[in-house]
Parts: C-alpha cells; structure tokens; sequence
C-alpha cells in the first residue's frame, strides 16, 4: 500500500471473514425501537390533546351557566367554538367567572372570551 486510499482486497476481505461481527438486524432494530417510541409518544401527547365535540348550546343555556359560575363561585370549563391549524377545537378555558362586560368574559385565571365563540359550557363539580 504506498497511498491512504489504496488498499488490499486480501487484507480486507480476511478483516470481514475473521473479525469483523455485523449485528444486522439487531442494529437496525434499535434504531427502529427509538424512532418507534417517539412516535407513539407523539401519537399519544395528539390523542390526549384532542378534545370531544360537545354539544351545542343555546346563548340562553351558555348564559346561565356563566352566570351562575358568576354568582356562586363556581367552576367552569368553556369550549369555544374555534378551530386549531388541525381543525381540533382548542382546550377548554377552566376556572370561575370572575367579572362580564356586555359579551365580554373574564375568568379568574385572566382568559377572556366573547359569548359569540362559546360552544359548550359544563359546570365543574
């Protein structure tokens, strides 16, 4: 050999037939096993993030509900009526309704929304 670049096919092909070991399979399954794994955990983190359709309610159930967390302190979880990049309906907004402005919301947790875009409204007990 008189260059880095050349070699001895003899030299080589007696490396692999004596001492080289190639895992096969059992490499390739480890790095399938980690790309696997990520993925189903991607897939999960969607699935727990996906929220159900709810009903839709009427303005005079939806008001009531508000009003009533208004009133009695009481906890509510809001599904607004919009949409995500994905089409998913975004989390619901949680917490008490601590003021109202014409068809403004505040809840105590600082969210805000308008009437307008509420779907759903349920009562946490």
């Amino acid at each position: 050999m008189n260059s880095k670049y050349e070699y001895d096919s003899e030299t080589v092909q007696s490396f692999f037939d004596n001492y080289y070991h190639d895992r096969g399979k059992m490499k390739w399954q480890g790095f399938y096993l980690s790309d696997h794994t990520a993925a189903l955990n991607r897939q999960m983190k969607q699935i727990q993030h996906h929220n159900k359709l709810r009903q839709e309610q009427s303005d005079a159930e939806i008001t009531k509900f508000l009003m009533q967390s208004f009133t009695y302190n009481q906890i509510v979880k809001v599904q607004l009526n919009v949409c995500d990049t994905d089409n998913q309906v975004e989390a619901d907004l949680t917490g008490e309704v601590s003021g109202y402005n014409d068809d403004l919301f505040y809840l105590d947790n600082g969210k805000t929304f308008h009437l307008g875009d509420v779907r759903n409204v349920e009562v946490v007990a």
